[in-house]
């Protein structure tokens, strides 16, 4: 009596990894979520300084990050300072400042169009105070402020200087 063994290949498959990189994601590839935040918000206050207008002449433009993690990664919002609360009323003009700033922050990330949850951070929701809500925030640009895990139990009323996209 004979025994056939039939010899198989195991199949392997390729998957192709449709990644869109940022311009400045090579220089910060080695960067942790917390560094990366600093790095961006410095090189924004910079950048956005020089080649912009000032949004109020009395109050330099600013900006700060939080750094925060959900289930699915780590995230970074960001508040921008020294506007006045006409400008953050005007739609058109608060949108297209909050849109070249997304888009600033969007040089640091990745995407992948094909899995939106693959990405290098979340958030990059951009901010905007109020006069009313920088003087709340004590307005200090250049902070990377990081979210604790237990705020989230200790309820709104304990959060008061935690921008709305971290809610």
């Amino acid at each position: 009596m004979a025994v056939a063994i039939e010899r198989r290949e195991q199949k392997t498959e390729i998957v192709q990894v449709r990644r869109v990189y940022g311009a400045r994601w090579a220089r910060t590839a080695d960067l942790g979520t917390k560094a990366l935040a600093r790095r961006i918000v410095l090189d924004i206050e910079r950048e956005y300084g020089l080649t912009h207008a000032p949004l109020d002449v009395e109050r330099p433009f600013g900006i700060a990050a939080w750094v925060y993690r959900t289930p699915s990664g780590d995230c970074i919002d960001f508040e921008v300072y020294g506007m006045t609360t006409d400008l953050v009323r005007d739609p058109v003009r608060a949108e297209r400042l909050r849109a070249d700033l997304m888009h600033l922050v969007s040089r640091y990330n990745w995407a992948n169009h094909d899995r939106p949850d693959d990405r290098r951070f979340g958030g990059g929701a951009v901010y905007l105070c109020s006069e009313a809500e920088e003087r709340a925030r004590d307005g200090r640009s250049g902070h990377v402020r990081v979210y604790r895990r237990w705020l989230g139990r200790l309820g709104r009323r304990f959060r008061p200087y935690l921008p709305v996209a971290c809610d």
